[in-house]
């Protein structure tokens, strides 16, 4: 399998460009709506849909972020979720005093030297591009920022309110409520920067429910639902009234607070103490380490008929920790960076509660699960994989023809034959959409012989995720003599496209082969009549995919956007996936 090419993004682009926006807004009135607006104005300028730019994109989008950072006016206050400090506005600002007296173009200098690690010949180029009159002036007052200055990590926030956030869709929280929300899946409360240290943890009085323990080990036995309701209470601390109140009364700092809430599990975890609470719609983890606590809310994760998540408790550098469902018998896990490797066994204790597992940190995704319960459904192993949510996602994979629909659903991703190797491909094609990920599957509708030798398989790979939306984006795994590479066609964010619900598609791309000409390259699924391109080329076919030469040589294929149009054997157009 060929290894995912390195790229200039940095490790979470997210949070660089909210801390760019941050700096570069701070220092100017109003204070307690910087950090919202910080927010605001990334998930303005990023892709519809995602929380991180491709490598190619971050650039453009980092310059948007900066622009409107600079030009930034004092905008009315909307409706929806609000984004605020964790700990108020008094710290965040406390925490941003080194800035103090600097200049909205002197504080982006900063960012882009100290956060975004450019050359000063670069930043003085972008500071220049974003309508900075005197840019090298800013670098100047920037370098007196004393060098141990840290800023607080952005990500780690207080939503309120309801609905989504203004703006794009990038910003999604799972609830409706006002809680101390890590966005970035590994963010501690008060881990970042010089900040007052997290307040302690309410006290239980402030509590106005109480958690219900489910203590019959048979209870999932006596059931039809085998969703959370169905799992008992585990954990060695589940009798510890004062952890499981801390926990309770820090998910009631909430608009509206959890009404008839359910222990899930307590106990320590990574030297932890971790507490999972149920309240359907929505889960809550509550995590105290040492003198800090935070908590995460969620909507709770899907089951299927034969299927059921992990929840995930703990990440350190030893690995990830899941508990399992309590039906599940056996477990082992696999990268999809590595599956020469194959499946290992993997071990959990009496709670439930898996040894660290390696995060692979393949393109963005943890280790796959194979899990099994034989007393369940059909008792066949099925995969589940770790994408960062709070809830392992069901990974899935459907074979092109000539092979029959599946009408049951996806296969499961157990080996090279069902969709392993492709997986580990696809899955660097593009981050999963931001928030909880219920199902990942991989849709090869066509397979092509590329112009001068090689093998180009088409994939549709959809995210569906626990609200009803989801992505769908168009993948051509292309691999020749000199390796394997995957190029994204074109994308698509919620309804239909790659489900059940409609299968007829159609993407193209341009590719170049190894000896360097460039053609367009475009497939559609099974029920093809008629598949055709025009623009800069022109051509059509009556089979599933075609290939239309074009230039021979030279920097790139034509800037001109080529169209692709495909029509089924009912006269019906496809929906097409390009960019």
């Amino acid at each position: 399998m060929s290894k995912p090419a390195e790229h200039p993004l940095p490790r979470d682009p997210y949070r660089n460009l909210v801390l760019l926006a941050l700096l570069t807004l701070s220092g100017r009135p109003p204070a307690h709506e910087l950090l919202h607006r910080a927010h605001r104005l990334v998930s303005s300028a990023l892709p519809w849909g995602r929380r991180n730019p491709r490598a190619h994109e971050y650039p453009g989008v980092r310059r948007r972020v900066l622009r409107s950072a600079l030009r930034a006016r004092r905008t009315r206050r909307h409706a929806g979720l609000r984004v605020a400090p964790v700990d108020g506005p008094g710290p965040l600002a406390r925490s941003l005093a080194p800035l103090e007296g600097l200049d909205p173009a002197a504080r982006a200098g900063f960012a882009l030297l100290r956060i975004e690690r450019m050359e000063p010949e670069d930043a003085l180029a972008l500071l220049r591009s974003a309508g900075v009159a005197a840019p090298e002036e800013a670098l100047d007052r920037a370098a007196a920022v004393p060098a141990g200055f840290r800023p607080p990590d952005p990500t780690v926030v207080r939503v309120s309110g309801r609905g989504t956030p203004p703006g794009r869709p990038v910003l999604l929280v799972a609830g409706t409520a006002a809680l101390a929300l890590g966005l970035s899946a590994t963010a501690l409360v008060g881990s970042a920067g010089p900040a007052a240290p997290a307040p302690p943890a309410p006290a239980p009085a402030a509590a106005t429910a109480t958690a219900t323990a489910l203590t019959d080990a048979r209870t999932w036995r006596e059931t039809f639902r085998l969703d959370l309701t169905a799992w008992h209470t585990r954990g060695e601390a589940a009798d510890d009234e004062a952890l499981v109140d801390e926990a309770l009364a820090a998910w009631n700092d909430s608009d509206p607070a959890p009404r008839d809430p359910r222990l899930v599990f307590a106990g320590r975890v990574d030297g932890r103490d971790v507490v999972l609470l149920h309240d359907a719609p929505w889960m809550a983890r509550y995590t105290r380490d040492g003198s800090e606590s935070w908590v995460e809310v969620s909507a709770e994760p899907d089951h299927g008929v034969a299927n059921w998540p992990a929840l995930r408790l703990s990440q350190t550098s030893e690995g990830v920790r899941f508990l399992l469902p309590p039906w599940v018998t056996e477990a082992d896990w696999a990268s999809l960076g590595a599956p020469e490797e194959g499946w290992n066994e993997t071990a959990w204790d009496e709670r439930g509660v898996t040894d660290p597992l390696p995060v692979s940190e393949h393109c963005g995704t943890g280790p796959v699960l194979r899990l099994r319960a034989p007393e369940v459904a059909h008792g066949q192993p099925y995969t589940v994989v770790d994408l960062g949510g709070h809830a392992t996602a069901h990974l899935g994979y459907m074979p092109p023809p000539p092979a029959e629909i599946r009408r049951l659903g996806p296969h499961e991703v157990l080996d090279t034959e069902h969709g392993f190797d492709l997986w580990g491909e696809v899955a660097c094609a593009g981050d999963a959409p931001r928030g909880a990920v219920a199902t990942a599957t991989a849709w090869e509708f066509a397979r092509q012989d590329l112009p001068g030798g090689g093998a180009g398989r088409w994939v549709c790979v959809r995210y569906g995720t626990h609200d009803g939306g989801g992505l769908a984006r168009a993948v051509l795994v292309a691999s020749t003599e000199e390796g394997t590479e995957t190029i994204t066609a074109g994308e698509r964010p919620g309804g239909w496209t790659c489900s059940n619900l409609n299968r007829q598609v159609v993407a193209g791309t341009w590719w170049q082969e190894p000896e360097g000409r460039w053609h367009y390259l475009a497939a559609a699924s099974r029920e093809v009549a008629d598949l055709s391109v025009s623009g800069p080329v022109e051509g059509d076919g009556d089979d599933a995919a075609l290939a239309v030469p074009g230039p021979r040589r030279g920097d790139g294929p034509p800037a001109d956007p080529v169209s692709v149009r495909a029509v089924n054997v009912h006269g019906d157009e496809m929906t097409p996936l390009t960019d």
